[in-house]
């Protein structure tokens, strides 16, 4: 005995006859999209076949030509050139490096500084020394000095060396100055005694006309003026985050003469020199 509980208003026949065909269409149209996809994809396929025959043949003479390229630049004589045409760039390249960084710190060296010769040379790819020759009057002229290379962008270290001080004291007592009379330190005790001091004096004094010193007053092209008197000579170094490295031609060329296979130096290879390039001062400045 079968027991029909729904309604007789509900027709469950008419709804199942509904998901068939619509699961039914839904199924063919699938199958139409797959087929039509299938066509596009096939089509496109062949026309990329197409133009893949198209350009093989010149993608084969490419290939070819590049081959021989290589061979070709394989030749000692070939390599040669290679590598001193770009060492020759290189080199022009960094033709202005010095020169510009010369010109970029001189606005940051005080005029009381007279510098007898600058130089710089490069540490490593990150850092270079700034090395600098000159006089300075005094100890303060010495302490300002620091401060003021100090302002050279980036500058992070200063060391200074060879000022000798010329301060004037007042000496202890002695037998011969029971004064104290101020003198300079390098000088000897000024004597109480009139007739000695008188002497002392005497031998003090300083000839007039051309002294000679420091090669200030020869006109000669080429001579360095050094220190004048009451000045001290002294050394400066200052570290810059600069890289003033610079092709290294012997050391290049060198490496390409002794090279075999892959052992050719890289053209142009940036090595710090081994000394500093250097930039003195013309002699008739002073």
């Amino acid at each position: 005995m079968k027991l029909n509980l729904l309604p007789k208003t509900v027709d469950t026949s008419g709804r199942a006859k509904f998901a068939f065909v619509g699961g039914f269409l839904m199924f063919a149209g699938s199958l139409v999209a797959a087929f039509a996809m299938a066509k596009v994809s096939g089509d496109q396929l062949t026309k990329v076949n197409d133009k893949l025959a198209e350009i093989k043949p010149n993608y084969d003479k490419v290939v070819k030509v590049a081959t021989e390229a290589d061979t070709m630049m394989s030749a000692p004589e070939v390599k040669q050139a290679v590598v001193n045409a770009s060492l020759a760039k290189a080199m022009l390249a960094s033709s202005r490096i010095y020169p510009d960084f010369y010109d970029g710190v001189k606005t940051y060296i005080p005029a009381f500084f007279r510098i007898t010769q600058m130089s710089a040379s490069a540490v490593d790819d990150k850092t270079s020394t700034l090395n600098l020759t000159g006089t300075v009057k005094n100890a303060q002229e010495y302490a300002d000095l620091m401060l003021a290379l100090l302002r050279i962008p980036g500058a992070t270290t200063v060391s200074r060396a060879g000022f000798q001080a010329e301060d004037v004291v007042v000496p202890a007592l002695s037998e011969i100055d029971q004064q104290g009379r101020p003198r300079k330190e390098s000088e000897a005790p000024i004597p109480d005694e009139p007739l000695e001091r008188l002497q002392y004096f005497t031998d003090q004094s300083v000839p007039t006309g051309y002294l000679n010193s420091g090669n200030f007053g020869i006109t000669e092209p080429g001579t360095t003026k050094t220190v004048r008197p009451g000045e001290s000579l002294i050394s400066v170094v200052v570290t810059v985050p600069k890289d003033l490295r610079v092709p290294n031609p012997r050391a290049t060329i060198t490496a390409l003469g002794s090279a075999t296979g892959n052992k050719v130096a890289a053209a142009g290879a940036v090595t710090p020199p081994a000394t500093g390039t250097g930039l003195t001062a013309p002699g008739g400045q002073d």
